[in-house]
């Protein structure tokens, strides 16, 4: 399964500054100087044991490019909140199984388990809070699914044939599904699901597509440049209309995420930690206009996959930080801008 996974939805993020001189990161710490103010709180454990086995990669390996100045990771959504926030969930990799988790969102308690299946790959939680929709790699294709997501264990299968379908997103109204659909390396394109008419539609280029409340006919998604490097757009799907949000050379940026009052993007990125210069994945955040670009995380870990908290002033995120093995968990952080 890993290796499959790898060569269909990795991101190729060619950073600057690759030749420095590195040295061993320091994941122990809990912050860095850069993060001074903000405050952070653990919600998982290393016994919670959230997935790693293809999250991030160093030098290319993922890729076979064998280059120090590439970063690969995968680019879709590993954890979620309720809608009422009381609740965070988690992909979990024990026993050589992938699987959603639930738990409370503050620190500490036990976690329930929400699939069960081998090979859950992402997921998000529906705007209702009543179903989870996941990928899960099976029968050597991926492909979406629905599930209860508080009781039971029936499991509604979206994707159909030979496909390969990720990330996907149901809309406040229930009625449809959002998600990429891969047609080779680096070449995604954004469909929809229609559950009452049971019909598929296409629209354009884009991966982890992020809807907009009260806006059905428009999108913000990530896409690939021909240099492999991923870019924010924002897609009128209506009228054809597509505008850039956010574009650096030698970068990549992936995962936009709306935060609850419309104003703000969180997306994950490339960039070189100060102390060793070593590349690593942060989070990023840029108002939905393209300004006020601002970069939240700064630890030589790897920070991503972020979403936010309904009140729109915390950020749930996976990180290393805090592990002397460099671990990952779910994190929660202040938003302050």
């Amino acid at each position: 399964m890993k290796k499959v996974m790898i060569a269909l939805l990795c991101v190729a993020a060619f950073a600057s500054g690759a030749d420095a001189k590195r040295v061993k990161p320091d994941f122990s710490v809990v912050d860095v100087p850069e993060e001074g103010g903000v405050r952070f709180e653990k919600i998982t454990d290393d016994a919670d044991c959230v997935n790693s086995e293809w999250l991030v990669s160093k030098g290319g390996k993922l890729l076979g490019i064998k280059n120090s100045s590439v970063i690969d990771w995968w680019v879709n959504p590993q954890i979620a909140v309720s809608p009422d926030g009381t609740k965070i969930a988690y992909i979990n990799w024990k026993n050589k199984a992938a699987n959603v988790m639930v738990k409370a969102a503050t620190k500490g308690g036990a976690s329930t388990q929400r699939t069960f299946r081998t090979g859950v790959t992402d997921f998000t939680w529906s705007p209702d809070g009543k179903t989870i929709c996941f990928t899960e790699f099976r029968g050597g294709h991926y492909g979406v699914y629905l599930v209860d997501a508080s009781q039971g264990a029936v499991v509604r299968q979206i994707s159909t044939g030979s496909d390969n379908d990720f990330a996907g997103q149901i809309t406040p109204d229930g009625k449809h599904i959002y998600f990429h659909r891969g047609e080779g390396y680096s070449q995604y394109s954004i469909w929809s699901y229609d559950r009452d008419k049971n019909l598929f539609s296409n629209y354009s280029r884009g991966m982890t597509p992020c809807l907009i409340p009260g806006n059905p006919d428009v999108i913000y998604c990530a896409r690939y440049t021909d240099r492999k490097e991923s870019e924010i757009w924002r897609v009128n799907l209506k009228t054809g209309v597509e505008e850039i949000i956010l574009s650096q050379p030698g970068r990549s940026f992936t995962t936009p995420v709306l935060s609850p009052n419309k104003q703000w993007l969180l997306v994950t990125g490339t960039s070189i930690a100060e102390k060793g210069k070593k590349m690593n994945t942060d989070i990023f955040a840029i108002r939905v206009d393209g300004t006020q670009f601002t970069q939240l995380t700064y630890h030589p870990g790897n920070d991503l996959s972020a979403v936010w908290a309904p009140n729109g002033r915390e950020i749930f995120f996976v990180s290393q930080r805090g592990s002397v093995d460099g671990v990952y968990n779910v994190w929660k952080m202040d938003f302050k801008l």
